[in-house]
């Protein structure tokens, strides 16, 4: 073969190859990515996926769409995310008690975390605060506990569901202050807060971020926070700590996992994303407004973490001798 002939093949071949090569290396993503959200529309999930999709539709490259799955605490969204295909296009932003929690209490569980899951990033801190509704008498901690104790079983708290750390904080609140109260679950935060807003039930262990606007309006009174600190959103109101139970805490954090599996290019890239999303100065001034705080851990960490959650809560739930079936 004449060798112009055999360099202009080889050319060819060549620019056929790198196109095949391109074509198959396509940047990700290259189509809408979903984060799911295994509770109602307005919790603190919620917002936190929200505002991270808001910000990574212009950075990403591609369009992320939140997608509510509510029921069964956070599982059955937990479980479609843990069944997915791993490849990046379907992720979920939880609370910590999904990981940490859940297997404490369910026998039976529809996903198993360390075998179909794996951790990605962290997102946020979400206080929870204890607040009641206007027919509730009480205007502070002590109060409550005194009304409580006065009449036992008549209060009733919501919570986002039977195992969510809204109802383990009330729980520990219940076995520190030796109260008995009602619990009334819901598939999301914002169901529970809407009946509170009624008058249905007199309390929610509820994240921030759910009952802050009503706190504000005076729909809703805010009697303390469980952190370990006071919400600079909420000055004033004490934290249960310090309203006469030491040593009370109990708050949620949230993190992105991905199905197990998913490439180790598609995590750095959503780790890196999620670490530019919440480390602006823009970013912390409007969420501190709701409240929340922006976490950055390791993936090494967030697995320490949800260690030392599941210790914390496993004697929480023991004391209570909360069972789930």
């Amino acid at each position: 073969m004449h060798p112009m002939i055999q360099k202009t093949l080889f050319l060819l071949c060549a620019g056929i190859l790198a196109a095949t090569q391109a074509t198959a290396a396509d940047p990700y993503p290259d189509h809408p990515v979903r984060i799911i959200d295994g509770y109602s529309a307005g919790g603190g999930t919620d917002y936190v996926a929200r505002y991270l999709a808001s910000k990574m539709d212009a950075d990403f490259g591609g369009s992320v769409i939140v997608e509510n799955r509510p029921g069964a605490s956070g599982q059955i969204g937990m479980s479609y995310v843990a069944k997915s295909k791993p490849d990046g296009y379907t992720l979920m932003v939880i609370p910590n008690e999904l990981w940490s929690v859940a297997p404490l209490l369910y026998k039976r569980l529809p996903f198993n975390v360390d075998r179909e899951l794996t951790p990605v990033a962290t997102l946020a801190d979400i206080p929870l605060v204890l607040t009641v509704s206007a027919k509730v008498a009480a205007k502070t901690v002590p109060e409550l506990i005194a009304y409580a104790k006065a009449n036992p079983d008549k209060l009733t708290f919501g919570t986002a569901g039977a195992g969510t750390t809204h109802h383990l904080a009330a729980e520990l609140f219940k076995t520190m202050a030796k109260v008995d109260m009602v619990h009334v679950p819901y598939k999301g935060t914002s169901l529970a807060v809407n009946d509170l807003l009624a008058g249905q039930i007199d309390m929610v262990f509820s994240p921030i971020t759910a009952v802050l606007q009503h706190i504000k309006s005076g729909k809703l009174k805010a009697l303390g926070v469980t952190t370990k600190k006071r919400v600079s959103a909420l000055p004033d109101t004490p934290t249960i700590a310090e309203s006469g139970l030491p040593g009370y805490e109990g708050s949620v954090w949230v993190f992105l996992v991905a199905p197990n599996g998913t490439p180790n290019e598609v995590i750095e890239k959503w780790i890196a994303q999620a670490k530019k999303v919440f480390s602006t100065e823009e970013a912390r001034k409007i969420l501190a407004v709701q409240g929340v705080e922006p976490l950055s851990l390791t993936r090494d960490e967030i697995k320490q973490r949800n260690k030392e959650d599941s210790a914390r809560w496993e004697k929480v739930i023991n004391d209570a001798k909360i069972s789930i079936e």
